[in-house]
């Protein structure tokens, strides 16, 4: 239990270095509603593995805002 805590509490540390949920919601297209669940639930696995790059970080100093990630695919 204290590991799926745990996993819960990185992903919502990536979702708030990301930029938040509208910054992620914007970017990415993902209804807002979506993204605050991920806050709480963790980040779906869809997510995951749409975007490896962006939410599977390897440690949390790893990530920068979400736009860096949109333009560096552009």
């Amino acid at each position: 239990m204290k590991n799926m805590k745990s996993k819960k509490e990185f992903d919502k540390q990536v979702i708030e270095r990301l930029g938040g949920v509208k910054a992620i919601s914007d970017a990415l297209g993902y209804k807002n509603n979506t993204v605050h669940n991920w806050v709480k639930r963790g980040i779906s696995k869809d997510a995951k593995i749409d975007h490896p790059e962006i939410f599977m970080p390897k440690s949390i100093d790893d990530v920068q805002h979400v736009e860096t990630y949109i333009q560096e695919e552009a």
